[in-house]
């Protein structure tokens, strides 16, 4: 990352300008601005540039790849975009995980995808060769795909063939689950999906939903009730999609480029 920056001034600006040139994650502009001398007060003046191939991306679906941070009044921040900022990806939804009584019909908060930027103060970008875009929502769980619904051998029932979502684009987690339950003896017989990249989703194992591709929500899994055990054989339902933006009444968007997921 190239800076330069000075203070302008006993009341003027400081002066912030840097071209990102590898890749970031959780970042913080104000926290960046502490770190190269300004005192936290004083009005910035923010020429910030993303490198081509650049990621900015985030470690969890609740901090944004990119935040601003409250910077004061008067202040000016114009953002180059040649790069990638992506939301955290949801991660893939598997039956019996994380405890063995986690049926996870309905999505957990862990398949959400997460918001790609976040602003509560003035900004312009210029996104013209750039992408921004909310993870991706995990996949859902599988519903099972086979069954025997009087197993002498295992105390009742036995359901099969049920499968784990994928995780979301923007870096989304694996799923982990159990492809059989037997009745009285839980789950077993570990799975586990893809992970998703930067800008694509993980793959299912088996009968689990898609994971998302940036700005859209999670795939419900596939499969269907056996022997009416409508939790542990139903599909799941897919994590929410995360949006492109946070305070986008804040944003001038002087080239739009790609934007993915809602701008809210």
């Amino acid at each position: 990352m190239g800076t330069a920056n000075m203070l302008l001034g006993a009341a003027g600006p400081f002066l912030f300008i840097t071209t990102v040139s590898a890749n970031q994650t959780d970042y913080n502009l104000y926290n960046a601005l502490i770190a190269a001398g300004w005192n936290g007060q004083q009005a910035v003046n923010v020429n910030l540039t993303i490198d081509a191939g650049i990621v900015f991306s985030s470690s969890d679906n609740t901090i944004a790849a990119f935040t601003v941070g409250a910077l004061p009044a008067n202040s000016s921040v114009y953002i180059t975009n040649n790069g990638l900022i992506v939301g955290r990806g949801g991660q893939g939804v598997g039956k019996g995980s994380p405890t063995q009584t986690s049926y996870n019909l309905t999505a957990p908060a862990s398949a959400n995808g997460g918001t790609a930027f976040v602003t509560t103060v003035p900004v312009s970008i210029d996104n013209l060769n750039g992408t921004v875009g909310g993870g991706g929502g995990g996949g859902g769980a599988g519903g099972s795909t086979g069954a025997d619904c009087s197993c002498s051998s295992c105390g009742g029932v036995s359901l099969a063939g049920m499968g784990v979502g994928g995780g979301g684009a923007g870096f989304g987690a694996a799923g982990t689950g159990y492809g059989t339950w037997r009745n009285n003896t839980q789950y077993f017989g570990v799975l586990n999906s893809s992970a998703g990249t930067a800008t694509a989703a993980g793959a299912a194992n088996g009968s689990g939903g898609a994971g998302g591709t940036l700005g859209q929500a999670g795939g419900t899994g596939s499969g269907s009730v056996q022997c009416g055990y409508t939790n542990q054989s139903g599909p799941g339902t897919g994590g929410a999609a995360g949006a492109c933006t946070s305070g986008n009444s804040n944003i001038t968007w002087v080239n739009n480029g790609i934007r993915l997921g809602a701008l809210n």
